[in-house]
């Protein structure tokens, strides 16, 4: 009978062993799990930042780059309007010149 009592004592222990050890192995996963969670977070931020940045760059070029046109149209619009006939006679001399170099 003390046979039987030592393995009635080793079959409840067993159960006791095998739930601590299911116990650490999900403690120490839960904390490799909330650590990649934490990392994939930072990275997502770093990403979105840098993205953020980015569009704003560009959405300055952009402003930038459709201005200039605007401007060289002002400003030679504005010269026209000072000076009339230098600015015919220009146009008629690029003319002539564009002309006779198709010729």
């Amino acid at each position: 009978m003390n046979e039987i009592g030592k393995n009635a004592s080793t079959s409840d222990t067993e159960p006791g062993q095998v739930k601590a050890a299911a116990d650490r192995v999900a403690n120490k996963a839960s904390d490799s799990i909330a650590s990649a969670k934490s990392a994939v977070n930072e990275t997502v931020n770093t990403i979105a930042d840098k993205a953020t940045a980015a569009t704003n760059w560009a959405s300055q070029k952009i402003g930038a780059a459709s201005e200039a046109p605007s401007e060289f149209v002002d400003s030679g619009a504005e010269y026209i309007r000072s000076r009339p006939y230098t600015a015919v006679g220009i146009a008629i001399v690029v003319g002539y010149v564009f002309g006779r170099l198709r010729s």
